[in-house]
């Protein structure tokens, strides 16, 4: 090989590492704020910084043209099916899961975190067992100082809202052993191989999921 091309080579390596080595180890710092009532439209304020750069974003979800008596009814019905999938693959996985959050919580800086949910589904018994897994999951999150979570369950219907401000400093090189511990757990590598199944099966032999009793989009 020539010289040149060799150099040449080896600077890319050189560079792709130090690049590599600063995501992973130069703190990322982030200041949001995320509300959304259950009659009014998503609001997302997000500010990131790493080294000298900057991003800023303010996101209004809401779209023109729209009646927002059906836009409200569609998000409803969607955020209702997407926190019923994610509850059922949580309730599985809830003992890894809840390991995961505690030790990543215990790798970030938390400058400030203020944090109001209220939230209900269809059936009053999926609201208390969703409850009592997201107070075991946030319990590592009220244990700093400068972290305030506040869960409002609401079983006599269902409702969706929340607002969330905070600031946090992030260093992604700390998260590495714990997500590599979490994917190794043999839960977590069951649910994958079942959903990478599922979706093959469905390509395969479109219904599938609907004979097998699945949800639809599972």
């Amino acid at each position: 090989m020539h010289p040149s091309i060799l150099l040449f080579l080896l600077f890319i390596v050189l560079a792709l590492t130090i690049a590599l080595l600063l995501l992973l180890w130069v703190p990322f710092v982030c200041r949001f704020e995320l509300k959304r009532d259950s009659s009014g439209d998503p609001l997302q304020k997000i500010e990131v910084r790493w080294l000298f750069l900057s991003r800023v974003t303010n996101d209004f979800t809401a779209t023109k043209g729209e009646d927002p008596k059906d836009e409200n009814a569609r998000g409803k019905t969607g955020e209702e099916m997407d926190v019923k999938r994610i509850f059922e693959m949580f309730r599985t996985l809830h003992r890894p899961v809840a390991t995961l959050a505690r030790r990543v919580v215990h790798r970030i800086d938390f400058k400030e975190l203020s944090c109001r949910i209220i939230f209900g589904l269809n059936d009053p018994a999926d609201t208390g067992m969703l409850s009592g897994f997201l107070y075991a999951v946030s319990a590592p999150l009220t244990r700093f100082p400068a972290v305030s979570i506040r869960l409002h369950p609401i079983f006599h219907e269902p409702t969706f809202a929340y607002r969330v401000r905070g600031s946090l400093k992030v260093t992604f090189g700390r998260m590495v052993i714990p997500a590599i511990r979490f994917l190794c757990d043999r839960g977590v590598r069951g649910a994958i191989r079942e959903r990478v199944r599922d979706r093959y099966l469905r390509r395969v032999r479109p219904g599938h999921g609907a004979r097998e009793g699945l949800p639809d989009g599972y």
